[in-house]
């Protein structure tokens, strides 16, 4: 990684940034498949985790550039602030990756099938269990009974699924221009920004193919002083975002869909509007309304024979509102608050059930609070503070399914702060002190992912 600098002058400078990386990925998990196992008649077992066992190996190499002239300078009352820059983005995905997974079910003959299909059930091996007849999976089930004993460990039966990974070359390239006017009480941002994607998949092989996204990006921003305290502003942006690296992070999915040439590239727009302020000379405020619009999103088909098949949601649309304060109510107590909500809604999909539905993994309704008391004005007690602080989030929908809901959760944080000296601070944090059990997110019944269970956290700073 380097970096240079020039000042040409006090109006203009160069600076200039390069970085090299690289990146092994040596992998080895089981997962689930998103179901539940059957039985003979098709039926989901709600105890038994459908699972695959999953190897992948890749290489990469990365370079990152960034350059860009700053130009400072005036025409009669207006002050400019102009950059005009470039960045490129260069991922080599070398030779000899793949990735291997089992999963399925086992046939007679020694083959497996990728589902169950009732009407050959004599053609399936089958196991017992707790009484019930199964057919046997390619991966031993994941049995979520509490006094179940699980093992998953490298072994499993069968690897079905053989993928090598080719080599690959995806390329940004990209110019772009930004320049700030400062006229009285007005601070105006445009800018305009032109990427050049390539990406070359089988990369200096004979079979090598490519395809090329290229677009245009705007943004436009205007700021407002009513007074030296308090400023009004509207932001309106763009963005775009090739699906080629979200593919290539799922590699089965090339042999499912093709390569990332058949997903159009991920574009949306922000529009927002707010103010800024500082209140009695101690307290900053910062109110938002914003709406922000996706189109193509990529997402999983939530197909369990295939699960890393990926499919294109038309589009979505979330309109919120922020609020957020900070400052001292006393010289010794500081406060922290904010509060957002988010209206996320499915505006265009190809099942038609989903439109106008929430979008999921979002909370409508979030409130963050934290408190500092420092005991400065009490002799024996001024080199101590405590802190206290809450959060709530509201429920959310999983990502693959819509018959349940992942339940409002409310967790208490407290601290307690010790500063012998200006330059050190002790501080012990309890964290979730009712322990509550709660999840921060999912994908379906079977991958909930759990929040920060109780625990405590002892920090030491010392500032040079």
């Amino acid at each position: 990684m380097g970096t240079v600098a020039h000042h040409f002058n006090q109006s203009i400078s160069f600076n200039a940034s390069y970085m090299k990386q690289y990146w092994r990925e040596n992998l080895q998990e089981h997962r689930t498949t998103n179901s539940f196992v059957p039985d003979m008649d098709n039926k989901s077992v709600s105890s038994l985790a459908m699972m695959q066992f999953v190897q992948r190996k890749q290489n990469w190499a990365t370079d990152n550039i960034n350059t860009y002239f700053n130009f400072k300078f005036k025409t009669g009352a207006v002050q400019h602030q102009a950059l005009i820059g470039y960045d490129s983005q260069i991922w080599e995905k070398r030779k000899g990756g793949q990735q291997n997974a089992a999963r399925g079910f086992l046939l007679k003959n020694g083959s497996v099938a990728s589902s169950y299909n009732p009407a050959k059930a004599s053609d399936y091996q089958t196991v017992n269990y707790n009484g019930t007849i199964i057919p046997k999976p390619n991966v031993t089930p994941f049995d979520l009974n509490p006094e179940a004993v699980n093992y998953q460990g490298a072994d499993f039966n069968t690897l079905n699924v053989i993928t090598p990974l080719p080599s690959a070359l995806t390329t940004t390239h990209a110019a772009y221009i930004q320049h700030l006017f400062t006229w009285k009480k007005f601070k105006i941002l445009t800018g305009i920004r032109q990427e050049w994607f390539q990406d070359i998949t089988n990369f200096k092989e004979a079979n090598e193919t490519f395809f090329n996204n290229n677009k245009l990006l705007y943004r436009f921003g205007i700021t407002y002083s009513i007074t030296d305290h308090i400023n009004i502003y509207g932001t309106y942006l763009t963005g775009y975002q090739p699906q080629s690296n979200t593919v290539t992070l799922m590699p089965n999915t090339s042999s499912l869909t093709g390569s990332a040439a058949r997903f159009k590239p991920l574009t949306s727009d922000l529009k927002e509007l707010g103010i800024k302020a500082q209140l009695f000379g101690r307290i900053s405020l910062n109110l938002a309304v914003y709406e922000i619009n996706q189109k193509n999103i990529l997402i999983n088909a939530n197909n369990p024979s295939e699960p890393d098949e990926l499919v294109q949601r038309g589009a979505d649309r979330s309109r919120g509102f922020e609020a957020e304060f900070s400052g001292h109510i006393l010289p010794q107590w500081h406060i922290y608050g904010g509060y957002s909500y988010i209206d996320a809604k499915i505006m265009d999909d190809s099942n038609p059930d989903v439109i106008g539905k929430r979008k999921e993994n979002t909370s409508k309704n979030s409130v963050n609070i934290w408190t500092r008391y420092n005991f400065s004005t009490i002799e024996f007690l001024k080199d101590f503070g405590i802190g206290a602080g809450i959060l709530y989030q509201s429920s959310k929908v999983p990502w693959f399914t819509r018959s349940f809901e992942l339940p409002a959760y409310t967790t208490i944080d407290a601290a307690l702060y010790y500063t012998p000296a200006k330059t050190v601070q002790l501080s012990f944090n309890l964290n979730n002190i009712t322990n509550k059990v709660y999840w921060i997110g999912a994908q379906n019944y079977l991958r909930l992912f759990p929040g920060t269970p109780r625990n405590y956290l002892l920090t030491a700073t010392y500032k040079f």
